[in-house]
């Protein structure tokens, strides 16, 4: 199913997460159309859409987990993500199809809200919630597709299709990031929104704040990263809840497919707080490399976070490092290493603090905390590109980009052509 021939999904549909098109559904439910003008309608979308961006965040964790030092395979997984782990793919395979799909039906469900949900009679309040939501989910889900392809499509809508490289993926994240701040803004709260539409742990704005720091920091608009982070209430943490229903789709893709790997023990520091936090149980050989159990998706209905804390402060330390405030930049670093006890609702270092003066120590020391701090949110991969650690032959990441699904290709006449990858030299991919 491609991104041009995806229809909006049907209540039932929407709240198990499922895709369907209305056009094959029972004749007796709602059509598309009677969905759109109705008012519980477009609601039950909103709640929708957040199932639909939930149920695809595994599909941003586990390819690029794979694809760099974060995950392997067990020996009864399937070939294609034992393929992965080597940095291997076909079209086809569910590393290279099931992020373009997951998040282009997120963004077909946004394109619909924001479209639609004016012209039924919701409230302001509410109104602006839900356009402020799906702005947001849909700029997150093409935020997590620009770190995976090379070039992506940001209005699938469109005919033809355009695909456009990072640059301007980027610039129309960033601004519709901006719109979801404007409408966030509109209201200090909103009673019906609030209470029985924005699922139970996301926190609205603080998300908000945390994509633009994230995507700024993409852009190396260090400035605008710095404000935005500054501006994130980093003692609240914003995950999206699962159920017995709706289950955590980090375990269930760990079942049977995806294991963290041991390295992340071996690799870090003694008294490393966040290991334990991370990864448990006993080692086990997996396809090629020693595996153990994931600790924080150990549950099928444990949440996954929109983003963690300690990315926010060191997105602050990493600003404030490529703007000459050396002395800001190492005291959040320390920070990060230090933080200690409290709730154990995110990972925190525990750790001694270290000397560090000059920028290049600063930086080292952020993308190390980075690789223990957000381990399995996806965001490895793009770490390791940025640090020019990519080749055929590296230990971190044996590949730059993710190929055009054949799904998509079969369908469309302006799939570019497949990245040249692996580079056999280590390269930064062009980021």
């Amino acid at each position: 199913m491609t991104i041009r021939t995806f229809r909006v999904l049907g209540f039932a549909a929407i709240l198990s997460a499922a895709g369907c098109n209305l056009d094959r559904t029972n004749p007796n439910a709602p059509t598309q159309e009677a969905i759109f003008a109705d008012r519980q309608g477009i609601v039950s979308l909103a709640i929708g859409l957040q199932a639909r961006f939930g149920s695809g965040m595994s599909s941003f964790i586990f390819p690029g987990g794979e694809i760099s030092d974060e995950l392997g395979t067990p020996t009864g997984a399937l070939q294609s993500y034992k393929d992965a782990e080597l940095g291997v793919l076909s079209d086809t395979y569910d590393a290279v199809e099931l992020p373009w799909r997951s998040h282009y039906q997120t963004v077909k469900t946004a394109n619909d809200l924001i479209s639609r949900a004016g012209n039924v009679p919701l409230g302001d309040e509410t109104l602006s919630g839900i356009l402020g939501l799906a702005y947001l989910l849909k700029a997150a889900s093409l935020s997590d597709l620009l770190q995976q392809y090379q070039q992506i499509i940001v209005k699938p809508e469109a005919t033809p299709t355009v695909f456009v490289n990072r640059a301007a993926a980027l610039a129309n994240v960033i601004g519709m990031l901006d719109t979801a701040l404007v409408q966030a803004n509109k209201f200090g709260a909103r009673t019906e929104f609030d209470g029985s539409i924005l699922a139970k742990g996301f926190s609205f704005k603080n998300t908000i704040y945390a994509m633009q720091a994230r995507n700024f920091r993409l852009q190396k608009n260090w400035g605008a990263a710095l404000t935005a982070a500054n501006a994130v209430d980093t003692s609240v943490v914003s995950v999206m809840t699962f159920s017995a229903q709706a289950t955590n789709p980090v375990f269930d893709v760990s079942i049977t497919q995806v294991r963290p790997r041991d390295t992340l023990r071996l690799a870090a520091e003694t008294g490393d707080a966040r290991v334990a936090f991370h990864i448990s149980g006993a080692t086990v050989q997996g396809t090629l490399r020693p595996l153990r159990t994931f600790t924080q998706f150990a549950v099928n209905t444990n949440p996954v976070p929109l983003y963690w804390p300690g990315e926010i402060m060191l997105i602050k330390a990493e600003a404030y490092a490529n703007t000459g405030q050396l002395t800001l930049a190492a005291q959040m670093v320390n920070y990060v290493r230090t933080r200690c006890g409290g709730a154990n609702n995110q990972p925190k270092a525990c750790l001694p603090a270290v000397v560090l003066t000059t920028q290049a120590e600063i930086i080292a020391e952020i993308y190390k905390q980075r690789k223990f701090e957000l381990f399995a949110t996806g965001l490895r991969w793009e770490d390791v590109r940025q640090q020019g650690l990519v080749s055929s032959a590296s230990p971190f990441a044996k590949r730059c980009w993710l190929l055009y699904p054949n799904s998509e290709r079969n369908t469309s006449s302006t799939v570019p052509a497949n990245p040249t990858d692996p580079p056999a030299s280590l390269s930064n991919c062009g980021v």
